[in-house]
């Protein structure tokens, strides 16, 4: 009897304690909406987007931080895939989820939890509740908010992917309310404050720009990628408080970043770039995806890069055995022509269906040339997207969105001379005598400068190695002997170069 007597105080002790800390179960929000609301339909659809990455890297160092778009995952959840695919056997038992407040409108950090189960169709998942205490002992300012999380999508969508790449995990979810340079730092501290250990993730949710064309999204888009992957984060936080860029989880991913290096990450690599226009055909007005990796490298003196400092870009060898058929050739300088065409005419770029050939990613550029005069030229230095989508996505930006030159018009098309450069992998110069002009192209970063010149630039002015150099400098706005600095980094790559 007194033993009945004690179990029953017991469990009127726990349920007292339950009722007092505010447990509950936070139920799907967007289930039916965002994602299918069935358990066999939403499983299918995840394992369908993780098989679907076939070309996931390996990553050499510790995985600190994730990047992952969050609209519905017919639209973001191919590309989120090639960030989770990361995660298949990694041990990791603890995430921290950060994400932008898209409904409820409020200032400071609003965490979910301790004492939240979150819910969805794949079963429930747990706060990992002493990192949550942790987080909100950290700054009055950040709190529990749940009319902040009870409508939110940005983390609720991440939680099927993580419930089939992982086997025992707990969250810490928050999301950011007004984001600006306090909310910012503030998330960055706190975050970088916890203890958390390796087997603790970060990810960062958004969406990058919003509604506009896919050319001039891309380039708002390839703008911020180019901050993130130089790890220059405080250059990415102004250029989304002056609107240059858009990502509506800016904020977080600026914290997440920070907080990332703060723990010793000093390498990204670029996973999957595209944007609703993929799936929807419409590539009038997009919205962009991003999957992004940040890691540790295995050097084992490894430090954060200073402020501004560019690490050394990611080499992807898949070019290094990539040929080219006449007939591949071809078929590029027609993609190029009628996607341009398609965008000029109503904004639509068309489908292609391209040998398995042109489906490796490539990085490449595109040259616009009318009666033998530069008329536009953009290119991905790294291979991000599918070669043909690569081709297509420049040579609708060399016409629409190079800032030197006004756009191009429909009737100026039947007099445009297009040029396709796909980029070699880049590789460090040692010594500038290993540069051969004609042959080489190059690139240099200094700081948060970057400037890249194709091989043919080289051949077509006559330039020496010096000259080349030089004038590279000055297409990165440094110096014209800047090269010769120690903390410069110089480049070089080739190109399989044809045209009409």
């Amino acid at each position: 009897m007194v033993k009945r007597k004690s179990i029953l105080i017991v469990l009127l002790l726990l349920s007292f304690f339950a009722a007092a800390t505010g447990a509950t179960t936070r139920k799907p929000a967007v289930a039916g909406g965002f994602y299918p609301a069935q358990p066999t339909a939403l499983r299918q659809l995840v394992a369908q987007h993780l098989d679907n990455v076939k070309d996931s890297p390996v990553i050499e160092g510790k995985i600190v931080a994730l990047i992952v778009p969050h609209a519905g995952l017919v639209y973001s959840g191919q590309i989120a895939a090639h960030s989770y695919k990361l995660l298949e056997g990694s041990g990791f038992d603890k995430v921290i989820l950060c994400g932008p407040s898209h409904r409820y409108p409020f200032r400071g950090i609003s965490v979910y939890g301790p004492e939240v189960t979150w819910q969805t169709p794949l079963g429930n998942i747990t706060c990992a509740d002493q990192l949550c205490r942790s987080l909100i002992s950290f700054d009055p300012r950040i709190k529990v908010i749940p009319e902040a999380h009870r409508q939110e999508h940005c983390l609720e969508v991440q939680l099927p992917y993580l419930q089939m790449v992982l086997d025992d995990f707990e969250i810490v979810p928050a999301v950011m309310g007004y984001q600006d340079r306090p909310a910012n730092k503030l998330l960055a501290q706190a975050l970088a404050a916890l203890p958390w250990d390796d087997k603790t993730l970060l990810i960062a949710s958004t969406d990058w720009q919003h509604f506009h064309s896919a050319a001039s999204g891309w380039k708002m888009d390839s703008l911020a990628i180019a901050c993130v992957k130089d790890l220059d984060i405080d250059r990415l936080e102004n250029l989304l408080l002056a609107g240059k860029v858009e990502m509506c989880g800016g904020g977080p991913t600026v914290a997440v970043l920070r907080a990332a290096m703060a723990r010793g990450a000093d390498r990204v690599k670029i996973l999957k770039y595209g944007d609703s226009g993929d799936v929807s055909g419409d590539k009038s007005s997009v919205v962009g995806y991003v999957a992004a990796v940040i890691y540790k490298s295995e050097a084992t003196n490894a430090k954060p890069p200073a402020a501004g400092a560019i690490p050394a870009p990611e080499i992807d060898d898949s070019l290094s055995r990539f040929e080219l058929t006449e007939s591949d050739r071809r078929q590029l300088l027609k993609i190029a022509r009628k996607s341009i065409a398609g965008y000029l005419a109503d904004g639509a770029i068309p489908h292609f269906d391209v040998p398995a050939n042109l489906r490796v990613a490539g990085a490449a550029f595109v040259t616009l040339k009318k009666e033998g005069h530069l008329r536009g030229c953009i290119g991905y230095t790294e291979a991000i997207k599918p070669l043909y989508e690569t081709v297509s996505s420049c040579a609708v930006s060399a016409a629409a969105a190079d800032r030197r030159f006004k756009p191009v018009q429909a009737a100026e098309l039947d007099s445009l001379h297009i040029e396709i450069s796909v980029l070699t992998p880049l590789q460090r110069v040692k010594s500038f005598s290993e540069i051969e002009v004609g042959r080489d192209g190059l690139m240099i970063t200094k700081g948060s400068r970057r400037g890249l010149l194709l091989p043919q630039v080289a051949a077509d002015y006559g330039w020496n190695t010096e000259q080349f150099l030089q004038q590279t400098c000055r297409k990165a706005g440094l110096p014209l002997d800047a090269y010769k600095s120690a903390d410069a980094v110089v480049y070089k790559f080739q190109a399989v170069i044809f045209g009409e």
